[in-house]
């Protein structure tokens, strides 16, 4: 077994040998191109970034202040502001746009400069509201405003979700960027838009034009290998060879691609410690058909890893000492736990000795434990998500029904606080009993209906006999946001067409779906947009087949499935993911990205009920941003 696997890894190491050397080649005709000092990321913790950025801000602002001259002023804060912004710093960079403006002349060029800086920082913000009517000020006087304009266009696209225009633009853009640096972050940014398309979106597009075409193709090319790494090595082969003179920036794609290869080979032994016994014991058992689903569906990595089932149910033994035993029995990689206290105990720790992939979140977002990554099908995501497509569809008004419970509750703060801090205003909100098909009473109080019957009684008695009339909801709604599962739902959405609000559109996460066709049940449904994982939405995989064939009985516990297909190919993504914005992976539970804290994010797809089906479409934004036709 030593041979094979030798002979393996020598097969491997010389693949990627030629690999690198097809594609330096076909890079330009001037040779190969090394990294600038400083160019990429140097490995360490996020907030050992934060600070190296905040430190060249805060030099930039010296000089500032030690300047007389109010050009080299003005140069440096703004600097210093976009510094702030790409460490996440949003006050301080707010604070330095203050001051440029309390200082700014009626020179054009300057009020282009703060315009632009103003506009970024509403990017930062996913404000696209402000993003766009601050874009339409702008009046770019210098190159560089001009570059920095067409790059902000291209920015509210990508937070737009409008992702080909933003590889259209940046493409473009890229024929006016002179300095290698510069070219790199471009090209990053072209990427994170291809990798954020679903593969419905990156498979459906055509262009003539062949830079894009090369973009496009390298693109599908890294997402198949992201599950087939030997399989990427001969298709990274073939895409050099059939783009022979792409303009890929040769620094970006060496990274890209070393960061795909290197965590491959250090998986050796994958431990999973899930509780087998007790109340989690069938939530574990369908992870675990997932994980082993993807295993056995794995014949084409360098060389498989071993995988070893730990069961953390017994309560005599503590996590940590089954940590230790899956370290001592040689695992490099560990997927678990499950129990939220232990993960947020280990996101107290500096650092764990091997990766980490945790099955749930930890109560407290921060968390800065080298090697312990986050995952699990947070209902938080979902709720963020209705609200950037009710923001990006152009509807600012929102009422939220929720259930009276925690949950309920955690949905409704999540929607609400991120709704508003998009440009949205949630009028008007309510909560209904878990424990009752009846929701007339908080209904006709979301929508000020007992104001309607008061007014009417009123009326009444103003002219001393009975009157017709027609109760009224309020009319400043554009849209309801739903929490709630299947059942209640199918109760709920009936009753809001009851009481005059059939023509509002309601958003919803994927509880109201069960994940099996009911066409008869989801019939009172019609017209429910939801997001939910493309393993469900999009369940033509081969590995979802399998899982319809071998465990038909299951079908209710289809996204625990998902998360443990998901689980297992992440082990071969965490590198790529860490640290880096434009790297997504394309997974059974979302296109996938890792926050700051490690953390990792769901993009979902979205559906919308017709004639009790669950159909998959594309949202189309309305957000009237300037269209690529404009210079």
């Amino acid at each position: 077994m030593k041979r094979l696997n030798d002979t393996i890894l020598k097969s491997h190491t010389l693949k990627l040998f030629l690999l690198a050397a097809l594609l330096t080649l076909s890079a330009c005709d001037t040779g190969p191109v090394k990294p600038e000092p400083g160019l990429i990321d140097e490995p360490g913790s996020v907030t050992e970034k934060q600070a190296s950025l905040s430190e060249q801000a805060e030099k930039l602002l010296t000089l500032a202040e030690d300047s007389n001259s109010p050009v080299e002023q003005q140069k440096y804060r703004i600097q210093a502001a976009r510094l702030h912004i790409e460490a996440g710093e949003i006050e301080l960079a707010k604070k330095q746009l203050n001051i440029l403006n309390e200082n700014k002349t009626p020179n054009e060029s300057d009020t282009a400069a703060i315009l632009i800086l103003s506009a970024e920082i509403a990017v930062a913000e996913k404000d696209y509201l402000l993003a766009n009517e601050l874009i339409t000020e702008i009046k770019p006087i210098t190159r560089d405003q001009q570059i920095d304009f067409y790059a902000l266009k291209a920015d509210l696209d990508y937070i737009s979700g409008r992702y080909m225009f933003v590889v259209d633009r940046r493409v473009q853009l890229d024929t006016y960027i002179i300095d290698e640096k510069s070219k790199y972050r471009n090209d990053k940014k072209i990427w994170a838009a291809l990798s954020s398309m679903s593969n419905a979106q990156l498979n459906s597009q055509q262009t003539s034009n062949l830079t894009i075409r090369s973009w496009l193709d390298l693109a599908k090319v890294m997402r198949s290998g992201q599950q087939n790494i030997s399989q990427l090595e001969n298709d990274m082969l073939d895409w050099g060879t059939r783009h022979p003179g792409h303009l890929v920036n040769q620094t970006f794609l060496n990274e890209l691609i070393t960061n795909y290869q290197k965590e491959a080979l250090n998986i050796k032994q994958i431990a999973v410690l899930l509780p087998m016994q007790g109340d989690l014991s069938t939530i574990s058992a369908n992870i675990k058909n997932g994980l082993l689903s993807a295993f056995y569906n794995d014949t084409n990595s360098p060389v498989k890893p071993v995988i070893n089932f730990y069961d953390t149910s017994n309560k005599e033994t503590t996590f940590y000492q089954l940590y230790q035993q899956a370290i001592n029995d040689g695992a490099t990689n560990i997927i678990g736990p499950l129990d939220k206290v232990v993960i947020s105990q280990l996101a107290q720790q500096n650092e764990l000795d091997i990766p980490v992939l945790t099955l749930n979140y930890s109560e407290n977002t921060l968390s800065h434990t080298e090697n312990l990554f986050q995952f699990g099908l947070a209902p938080e995501d979902e709720a963020r998500q209705v609200a950037e497509l009710a923001i990006r569809q152009n509807k600012k008004s929102a009422a939220v029904f929720y259930p009276d419970s925690e949950w309920g509750n955690r949905l409704n703060n999540v929607f609400t606080e991120h709704y508003e801090s998009l440009g949205g205003k949630v009028l008007t909100s309510a909560n209904y009993a878990t424990n009752t098909n009846d929701y007339r009473r908080p209904i006709r109080q979301l929508f000020n209906l007992d104001q309607s019957d008061i007014r009417h009684r009123k009326v009444e008695d103003t002219i001393g006999k009975k009157a017709q009339t027609i109760s009224y909801r309020r009319q400043d709604i554009d849209m309801i946001f739903l929490a709630a599962t299947h059942r209640s739902a199918r109760s709920i959405m009936p009753a809001f067409k009851f009481h005059h609000a059939g023509d509002l559109p309601v958003y919803s996460t994927s509880h109201v779906y069960t994940g099996t066709v009911s066409r008869e049940l989801d019939r009172d449904l019609n017209g429910l947009i939801f997001c939910d994982l493309p393993w469900v939405l999009q369940h033509d995989s081969p590995l979802n087949k399998v899982f319809t064939k071998n465990w038909p009985q299951q079908e209710n516990f289809t996204r625990l499935f998902a998360l443990g297909v998901d689980a297992y190919y992440l082990t071969y993504n965490l590198d790529y993911l860490k640290n880096k914005d434009y790297a997504f992976y394309d997974g059974q539970t979302g296109n996938i990205q890792l926050d700051n804290n490690n953390r990792i994010t769901r993009k979902l797809l979205w559906a919308k009920f017709e004639n009790g089906l669950p159909v998959y479409f594309e949202p189309v934004n309305n957000i009237q941003n300037n269209e690529l036709t404009e210079n």
